[in-house]
């Protein structure tokens, strides 16, 4: 893609601990943070070569793995902007 918004397809596998090569576009950008939860890649040569990379360190693949569905939990489930607007609202309410 040249343009992506919010990548779901990204989160469900990060949700799903799977490690992500993704567009280095739009709200993907967002979601991986290069290296950390997948890899950000602008060729399909280097989108080849970071999933061949994965296949072969299983370790890295898991690391990334876990990372990845933390960073759904804390920042895109439902719960996480509850929580938010939960806490709004209580600085938001009147004294008394």
């Amino acid at each position: 893609s040249l343009r992506e918004g919010f990548g779901l397809i990204v989160s469900e596998s990060m949700w799903k601990s799977v490690p992500v090569v993704g567009g280095d576009v739009g709200g993907i950008r967002l979601q991986i943070k290069d290296g950390r939860h997948g890899y950000l890649v602008s060729s399909v040569k280097e989108a080849a070569d970071r999933t061949v990379q994965l296949l072969r360190d299983p370790a890295r693949r898991k690391s990334m793995g876990r990372a990845g569905r933390e960073r759904v939990r804390r920042h895109f489930l439902i719960t996480r902007y509850l929580r938010e607007y939960l806490r709004i609202f209580a600085e938001l309410k009147p004294a008394g």
